[in-house]
Parts: C-alpha cells; sequence; structure tokens
C-alpha cells in the first residue's frame, strides 16, 4: 500500500540557513493589534531583550525572530506582545511513486473524472479566471502541462521569484496537474484546466520547511489576491505544533474571500493536522478507486469533505507523469473543485467572507453522500462534484441574499431547472427580468416541477436567479452548452 506519513522533528540547522546563534531560538512574537503597536516598538522589544529581527509579518502583526533563550520568558510577559512561540522545523515525508512503467490507461486521471469534472469541463467551466496559490515545494513551470497556467510565485526559502520545484518526487508540480493540468491531449489533465496556478515555495528538496515561511506564504496569498489556497502538507494536532500566527493568518484569508483547502493528514488519526483542522480551512480526506476510505487518512468530526487520494497519475518535474498517494492528492481535487465553482460567477454578489462560505455550502451540498448519512467523520459532507448543477434556496433572509448569479460564456445553452418546493423563480438576464416559473403558470404544475429553456448570447452574461416560496424551498439549476 502506498501511504505518505508526515513525519515532523527539529532537524540540524545545517539544514535550513541561515544558522541560528549558540543559544538563540528561533521564535514568532505578535503584538496585541488593539494597541495599535508600531513597527519601531516592535523593533524595539526585540532588541531590549537581545534579540535580531528577522521577516516582519505585517497582516497578522507579527515578526519573526531570534532571541536569546533566556529572554523568552520575559518578552512573553511584554503587555504588548500577544504571544511569543516556536518557528519550527517540520517535515514531510513524501508518498513514494511506483517504480514500473505505468500503462497508458494509468496515465489517465481518474480522480478527475471520479469527481465529474470533465462533465464540467465539456459545459465549457473550466476554472479560467480564478487564481490558485499552492503552497508546497513549488512547481516546475517548463512542464507543458503547466507552463500555459503557470503565472508566478515566490521562494520564500531563498527569498526569490523562482519557485522552481526541486523537490525528489515533485511534490509541489504534481499538486498543481491535478488542480491545472492543461487539457491538450497528452499526459493527464486537470480538475479546472484553465485556472491560473501561483507557487509559494516553502518546502525544500527534502521536504523541509518552517513555520514563519508557510506563515509568509499565506500573507503573500492575501496581498496577491489569490481566490484559493491549496495547503497538501500538515503539523500534527498537538499543542507542541500549534501556531496562533498560521491560524491568525488562515482567518485573515478567510475573511479577505479566500477558500484554503488543507489535507487532513495521513497517519490514520481521528484527528486532523493543523492547518485542515483550523474552522477557517476546508479539510479534505482521502478515498480510493472504489470510493472508500483510504486508510492511511485522517478522519474526525472536522473534515469537510472527500476526494481521491490513491494512486493519482500527475505532473513531475522534467515534463513527464507519475502517481502518488496521500491526502496531498486529495485535497487538489477539491481546490479545483473550488475554482470551478468561483469561474461560474456564483459569488459575485455576496461580501468576501460570504463568499467562502457560499462556496463552501456548495461543495458540501453537491457532494455525493458516502458511509453513513449526511455528514460523518471519514468523508465529511461525501466525495466532492465538481458539478454544473446549483442550488438556489429560499431561507428567513432578504431575498438578494439568497439569488444565486451564474456566469454564461457566449454561445448556445439549455437551462434546466427542477423545483423542490418554490412558488415562484424569477431570472434576470442583461435582456432583462423575465418571471418564467410560477406554481400558477402552466410550465410549473404540480404535475411538473420541471422544465428548461434556451438561452444565447454572443457576450459573457451574468445570469441571476431569485427563489420566491417558504424558508427551505428550493430548486435544482443547471446550465449545458448546445
Amino acid at each position: 500500500m502506498l501511504r505518505a506519513v508526515f513525519l515532523y522533528a527539529l532537524v540540524g540547522l545545517c539544514l535550513l540557513p541561515p544558522l541560528v546563534h549558540a543559544g538563540e531560538r528561533k521564535m514568532i512574537v505578535g503584538f496585541r493589534k488593539a494597541l495599535g503597536v508600531t513597527d519601531f516598538e516592535k523593533h524595539d522589544r526585540v532588541r531590549r531583550a537581545g534579540g535580531r529581527l528577522g521577516r516582519s509579518h505585517a497582516v497578522i502583526n507579527a515578526v519573526a525572530v531570534r532571541i536569546p533563550e533566556e529572554a523568552i520568558a520575559a518578552l512573553k510577559q511584554d503587555p504588548l506582545v500577544a504571544y511569543v512561540e516556536e518557528d519550527r522545523v517540520f517535515s514531510v515525508t513524501e508518498p513514494q511513486v511506483q517504480q514500473s512503467a505505468p500503462s497508458p490507461e494509468y496515465l489517465q486521471s481518474w480522480g478527475v473524472t471520479r469527481i465529474g469534472a470533465d462533465l464540467a469541463a465539456r459545459n465549457g467551466i473550466r476554472g479560467a479566471g480564478v487564481k490558485v496559490a499552492i503552497i508546497d515545494t513549488g512547481i516546475d513551470y517548463n512542464h507543458p502541462d503547466l507552463k500555459d497556467n503557470y503565472r508566478g510565485g515566490y521562494n520564500f526559502l531563498l527569498e526569490n521569484s523562482d519557485p522552481y520545484d526541486d523537490s525528489r518526487t515533485g511534490h509541489g508540480t504534481h499538486i498543481a496537474g491535478i488542480i491545472a493540468a492543461k487539457d491538450n491531449g497528452t499526459g493527464v489533465v486537470g480538475v479546472a484546466p484553465d485556472a491560473s496556478i501561483y507557487a509559494l515555495k516553502v518546502l525544500n528538496r527534502f521536504m523541509f520547511g518552517s513555520t514563519s515561511d508557510v506563515l509568509a506564504a499565506l500573507e503573500w496569498a492575501i496581498s496577491n489576491k489569490m481566490d484559493v489556497i491549496n495547503v497538501s502538507f500538515g503539523m500534527p494536532n498537538d499543542p507542541l505544533f500549534f501556531s496562533q500566527a498560521v491560524k491568525d493568518a488562515c482567518d485573515l484569508a478567510h475573511q479577505s474571500g479566500i477558500i484554503i483547502v488543507a489535507a487532513a493528514g495521513n497517519s490514520a488519526q481521528p484527528v486532523l493536522d493543523y492547518p485542515a483542522d483550523f474552522d477557517s480551512v476546508i479539510a479534505v480526506a482521502a478515498t480510493d478507486a472504489n470510493d472508500s476510505h483510504a486508510p492511511f487518512s485522517n478522519y474526525g468530526a472536522k473534515v469537510e469533505l472527500a476526494a481521491p487520494g490513491v494512486g493519482i497519475t500527475s505532473t513531475v518535474p522534467g515534463g513527464g507523469y507519475g502517481p502518488l498517494t496521500g491526502t496531498s492528492q486529495a485535497t487538489p481535487h477539491v481546490a479545483g473543485a473550488a475554482a470551478l465553482l468561483l469561474s461560474t460567477g456564483v459569488t459575485a454578489s455576496v461580501t468576501a467572507s460570504e463568499r467562502v462560505e457560499k462556496v463552501r455550502s456548495m461543495l458540501g451540498g453537491s457532494a455525493s453522500d458516502l458511509g453513513e448519512s449526511g455528514r460523518d467523520q471519514y468523508f465529511g459532507y461525501g466525495l466532492v462534484r465538481a458539478t454544473s448543477s446549483y442550488t438556489v434556496q429560499r431561507t428567513r433572509g432578504h431575498l438578494i441574499n439568497d439569488a444565486l448569479t451564474l456566469t454564461v460564456q457566449p454561445g448556445q445553452h439549455t437551462i434546466e431547472v427542477i423545483n423542490h418546493g418554490l412558488r415562484r423563480l424569477v431570472i434576470k438576464t442583461p435582456q432583462g427580468v423575465e418571471d418564467v416559473a410560477h406554481a400558477r403558470h402552466r410550465n410549473w404544475s404540480k404535475e411538473n416541477q420541471y422544465f428548461t429553456f434556451d438561452y444565447q448570447t454572443d457576450t459573457t452574461d451574468r445570469i441571476t436567479f431569485y427563489p420566491y416560496g417558504k424558508k427551505g424551498s428550493s430548486a435544482e439549476i443547471s446550465i449545458s452548452s448546445n
């Protein structure tokens, strides 16, 4: 059985330069936001404690420092300081690549088709215009299946703009292919083959990384207005490895409207790794080709979705392809599905924080239920589905908050509606408003709660569906290209 096991430990300082002076420790110091601490005050507090300032994390009001062991306790007592935590070094033992030559069938992207992304692509939903940040080992941006979708990134290990993937198994490149490998007739295809991908390199060739580099990558994604963040690694769910700084950054990304998707972990434990355990993050467990829970996958009440994670073939550095296994591979299937949803424009009329929750709600609502009925600890809401079918539902809130807005590309389309209790459905297009379905109209009777109509446009249009009816009533809507 292929499996990926995350191993975390402090390692020899020679592995991750720069070197720390004798008696010093690498720490992250967070300052109290409410007090309006200036940069000068931050630097002054660190200097007085005998520390040396490293990277500044402005968006969460924290700094990375190197400080004498004996000064840490006093710094924790400083009234301006909210927390002082270890800048931990962690390691990921990557999944093993099968050595036998893969057959042509094996090179096909079975996970992509299992979640229905091929159907979405046939309907013109390919993730165009959506920016996905991949926090990992970097990306082989010269790969023929990735070069057209690669848009840049950053190497936080070397502090430069070249995040090339130099890891032994090409972990980050593999993740990138699952998300957005081009539909070009060769190799593999990603869930969202037209999405834009960005490489944020925080793991070195031996799969070692540090908390402060992960934190910096999250900040980069926020500052550069990413739409989705994929985190296919984690740290143990243990107080020793909990990072308030990383949690704050994830929470801020959520508030900024960024969907964060993270791996549940590969140690077969009933608890999720960080950051998957954070409420602001979508936690993903792994399934196999039979839609069964992968034995290595962590599980627990916070699992939100499941996705294929066993024997997944994707891109590897050097222009090739290979199979890997783990919740690392399950996670990008969900990140890609989120990109597909965002590309349809379903969140165009909501606030940033509402955007994240709407996508999470739609992914959960369209998932294929596996295991116990309803949400469970092994599959969450079920197997993620990259579908072109959407639900518009009436709540007690304002009608405009219940509206569903979809983006339609130029061409001839068929819109199908299946009613589930709505009294009326009104559709607004650039051509005007039409009451296309009403309980008292002949096209929506007690006997017939289903209808279709054609829609043709020469431009990219936004169509908004307004539901009328009792709380909980809804309609299922799908759009297909002719």
